[in-house]
């Protein structure tokens, strides 16, 4: 199983401490979104809190249990990008991730790719989400959209045009492969700029999209930092490591330093096909369980950034 298994989907990370006993742990998924309508009902502090804990920027535990102090918000830097829901207030990063978003943007523009779609960060504190994702917590983890050269990108968004507008997935209408009409070589190359970037430590995309960008550039070194995960044929996650000097900042393993073109992605494709071949299964935990499973990863030492001015 590939080393990335349990620190992007909904899975255990590194811990400096244990949370108090009254926030229950709960057996472990992959997975799985809040249903409709139940967010509003969920007590989640890290969201409700919109604004950054002032100081010099920290990191404190890993990407799927942690926080951040002294984040830096995007929307001052959004004439280069468009920011995709932004009513989430998930558009804080680390001030790494925002030079790298910068240097991404103007590659786009650059090459006439359009403007870059520009989707989850983290939120103002980082720590869980109320839905969706387990990491995204420390300000180095960021979603970009692949819809290059639309025409959404070509003309200033409205509001709700940035709430409503729907992502395109790059795969083909049996999930067999890409799609050659949307899947192009400007979404290869921006991978490939990306990957390239020094800080980059992982670039999170759905296998199919892995497995085309083996057999265009083959044994390239910059694929091995190219992941396969679930879903992710919407957009690519990138993942920064841990800045220089931040010792509180828990990094994940080096990626393996092979393409992982060959056996890695058989792997996938063999665990894809099983998938489909069950029946689906009933969940097993609650929106609420999940949420209080999050909650009680993050290291105490947060505490001070969560209620800090």
């Amino acid at each position: 199983m590939p080393r990335d298994s349990l620190l992007i989907g909904y899975g255990l990370s590194l811990r400096m401490s244990v949370r108090p006993s009254w926030i229950p742990l709960l057996a472990l998924t992959v997975g799985g979104l809040c249903l409709p309508g139940t967010a509003a009902a969920l007590n989640n502090p890290w969201a409700e809190v919109n604004s950054p804990a002032a100081g010099t920027p920290q990191i404190i535990g890993g990407y799927t249990a942690g926080c951040i102090k002294g984040a830096e918000s995007l929307l001052a830097d959004e004439g280069d990008f468009h920011l995709m829901r932004k009513s989430r207030q998930r558009y804080f990063v680390h001030p790494h991730m925002r030079r790298f978003i910068r240097d991404l943007a103007g590659y786009v523009r650059e090459q006439g790719y359009g403007k870059l779609l520009v989707g989850d960060q983290a939120q103002a504190r980082g720590g869980p989400s109320t839905t969706g994702h387990a990491s995204h917590q420390t300000g180095l983890d960021g979603d970009f959209w692949f819809w290059l050269d639309s025409p959404a990108t070509q003309r200033l968004l409205t509001t709700r045009d940035e709430e409503e507008i729907s992502a395109i997935s790059m795969l083909n209408d049996t999930g067999t492969g890409v799609d050659p009409d949307r899947f192009k070589a400007k979404h290869a190359d921006l991978l490939k700029y990306a990957a390239s970037k020094p800080g980059v430590e992982r670039i999170f995309v759905h296998p199919r999209i892995k497995e085309a960008l083996c057999g265009q550039f083959d044994q390239a070194s910059w694929l091995n930092k190219v992941r396969p995960w679930w879903g992710h044929h919407y957009h690519f996650h990138v993942r920064l490591g841990c800045p220089d000097g931040q010792k509180n900042c828990n990094p994940q393993d080096p990626p393996p330093m092979e393409a992982g073109c060959d056996s890695e992605l058989a792997w996938w494709f063999k665990t894809m096909a099983d998938a489909a071949r069950r029946p689906p299964e009933e969940p097993v935990e609650t929106p609420e369980q999940r949420l209080a499973k999050k909650l009680a990863m993050v290291p105490v030492a947060c505490d001070a950034v969560l209620n800090g001015d």
